[in-house]
């Protein structure tokens, strides 16, 4: 039995990821797909083995039984969180960032991931396990530039899964940070219109690595995988090409 649970599935990640789940799915396949605003797409993938809640706050998710109670109910055994939660970040010098927009991509990217694990950590750890993945981007470790608040927010979310992995790993948990580059999506291609648009990750062969990712053997744990597809303008001088229009 494999059972995804997708955190903010009205991501173009989330919803690319769900749907492809969704279509290679066989009777022993349980998915379960959160998010806050509603999608439409996602609701026509439901069936008994799929079910799709919007209208979910993650930061509050800890706080609310209902949700703990459904995933306890539908799945059967180990869990595979995958947590694609978290604003779109455009491109802002530290200075025209006001700490109120700050806390808002801190709560989006790194609280939301905190209070799910609060809400489902217990579930897994009763279901004999799990695997949990989140995302992190190059910008972070590089520490590029007008994008600090994103930067921080991935940070603090890639310390998170790996105390968990650490913390955890005794109750057969598995969490690992997955580390992107640009995906290749129109609000990607807005906020960096002078950027190596086809050398940026497109999101079925994104997904389709995450899924592999799930699969790998548990000892790879509190690790970072980079994904990415190379490219001598995008790693070279290619971040700067991609700003400069600021």
């Amino acid at each position: 039995m494999k059972n995804y649970l997708i955190t903010g599935a009205t991501s173009a990640l989330g919803t690319e990821l769900s749907k492809i789940i969704a279509a290679q799915a066989n009777p022993n396949t349980k998915l379960l797909m959160l998010s806050r605003t509603h999608s439409s797409d996602l609701e026509h993938l439901t069936n008994s083995s799929i079910r799709y809640i919007s209208g979910v706050d993650l930061i509050t998710l800890h706080t609310d039984d209902k949700y703990a109670n459904l995933c306890s109910e539908f799945f059967d055994g180990s869990i595979s969180l995958i947590h694609c939660a978290g604003d779109f970040w455009a491109h802002r010098g530290f200075l025209d960032v006001s700490t109120e927009l700050a806390e808002k991509y801190m709560n989006s990217h790194y609280l939301t991931l905190y209070a799910v694990l609060q809400s489902v950590l217990p579930i897994m750890i009763k279901k004999n396990g799990g695997k949990i993945a989140a995302f992190s981007f190059n910008s972070s470790n590089e520490n590029f530039p007008h994008i600090l608040p994103f930067n921080a927010a991935k940070a603090a979310v890639e310390a998170t899964i790996k105390c968990i992995a650490h913390e955890y790993a005794k109750e057969n948990i598995v969490a690992n940070i997955l580390s992107l580059a640009s995906l290749k999506t129109e609000a990607s291609r807005k906020s960096r219109p002078f950027g190596d648009f086809e050398n940026y990750l497109e999101l079925s062969e994104l997904c389709n690595a995450i899924l592999e990712a799930m699969d790998l053997s548990p000892l790879i744990n509190a690790s970072t995988i980079n994904i990415y597809k190379y490219s001598d303008s995008y790693y070279n001088q290619g971040y700067f090409e991609r700003i400069k229009h600021l």
